[in-house]
């Protein structure tokens, strides 16, 4: 059987039979209704302002909470709080376009328009419209459209929106940060290196300036290490490999790596492990762990100009909770839930008292994550910060797993 013939209000023509639609002159608005979509009709009066919705779909209802025999133009009007046409052509004005389409100016219209529905609700909807003409007057004598809801699709593209100029500013931050990283030390180096060519014949002056030159090198080397290791997290190229560890180790391991540095600020630094497991062998991956802990060492001494830096853990439920804690600074609460972001400092501006690119807590983060635990802090503006974070007890055996010593 071949259908010749779609015919508007009857139905379908095969061969000499008419086979009618059970909906007539209704299936058009029907199909549209079950896409989502709400149609209507407008007939315009005499003049300009005067224009009736002749006929709206059910769904009017649902999508802006106006029965459709209630549904007028000064109702829509007293909902719209910003059209928004979608191409330069189109007026930003309804009555514009009533205008524009009974001068045939315009042959279509669309719109995306943000209304306000009782009780304050927001909602972005999608309005296209086409003049309908008279075919004996060759007037246009109103127009029909659709009307259907994009909110969802519209905050969506916000939220795109609000992330891609968030990802610029990371970006731009990056740029002047990882400027201010390797131009610093590689000055120095560069300074001193000049300075030593000079034939100094002071060996206490010569031993500063060395000593000078390897520091920055050292920091140097991190600032690349640290964009190479997010690089490497990026494409989750970073493995975990675990092994027999003694926890006490490595927090003796950590304290005596920012000793010095501590007693030169004159702050405390200080650890206390579990009172109940003072011999803790657990098996994970050493290098991760400790890495952990001494960016976050790292990062509460840089922070604190007095007063103490503690760290330690306990075993709690099957899991080791590690923490760090300072009197220092502290961090602003508006800025509380970005730390963990890529490349963002509490204190971003070129002219900042500490230095640092804004990898340490987002690669800390990701190792935490790589060892099946997870990472919080709490911190009060001008009274210092705890973070913590967990990982597994997986207890070390004697069964063949070499224990790594640290000390």
């Amino acid at each position: 059987m071949e259908f010749d013939k779609l015919q508007y209000n009857s139905g379908y023509q095969a061969d000499e039979n008419v086979v009618k639609s059970h909906y007539p002159g209704e299936l058009p608005d029907r199909i549209i209704e079950n896409a989502g979509l709400v149609p209507f009709r407008l007939i315009f009066g005499e003049l300009p302002g005067d224009t009736t919705y002749s006929d709206v779909g059910s769904g009017i209802s649902e999508l802006l909470g106006v029965a459709p025999a209630d549904f007028s133009e000064k109702v829509f009007d007293g909902m719209i709080e910003k059209i928004v046409p979608l191409s330069e052509d189109y007026p930003a004005d309804m009555s514009e376009v009533h205008l524009r389409f009974r001068s045939r100016e315009l042959e279509s219209y669309n719109a995306e328009i943000q209304v306000r529905l009782a009780g304050n609700e927001r909602k972005w909807i999608r309005y296209s419209s086409l003049p309908f003409i008279d075919e004996e007057t060759g007037k246009t004598t109103g127009a029909s459209g659709i009307l259907y809801d994009i909110t969802g699709s519209k905050l969506y593209s916000e939220k795109i929106k609000e992330k891609e100029e968030e990802y610029d500013i990371l970006k731009a931050d990056l740029l002047r940060n990882i400027s201010h990283e390797i131009r610093t030390p590689l000055n120095a180096i560069v300074g001193f290196s000049a300075l030593l060519g000079e034939h100094i014949d002071i060996p206490e002056r010569r031993k500063e300036y060395l000593e000078i030159i390897t520091r920055n090198s050292d920091h140097l080397l991190e600032v690349i290490d640290d964009i190479m290791e997010i690089s490497k997290i990026d494409a989750k190229m970073v493995k975990v490999r675990k092994d027999r560890v003694n926890l006490n180790s490595v927090l003796l391991k950590v304290r005596d790596q920012f000793s010095n540095e501590a007693s030169g600020k004159g702050v405390l630094l200080s650890f206390e492990p579990d009172c109940n497991t003072r011999n803790l062998d657990v098996y994970t991956d050493w290098n991760k762990l400790i890495e952990v802990l001494r960016n976050l060492v790292d990062n509460a001494l840089k922070f604190t100009s007095e007063g103490r830096v503690e760290f330690g853990y306990s075993v709690k439920e099957g899991k080791i909770e590690f923490y760090v804690s300072d009197t220092g600074a502290g961090i602003p609460f508006d800025q509380q839930g970005k730390i963990f972001g890529r490349f963002f400092q509490v204190n971003s501006t070129t002219s900042r008292s500490y230095g640092g690119t804004g990898m340490g807590l987002p690669i800390t983060k990701a190792y935490v994550e790589l060892l099946g635990g997870e990472i919080w802090f709490h911190s009060n503006p001008g009274e210092g910060s705890v973070f913590q974070f967990t990982i597994p007890y997986n207890k070390a055996d004697d069964n063949g797993i070499l224990s790594r010593m640290l000390i």
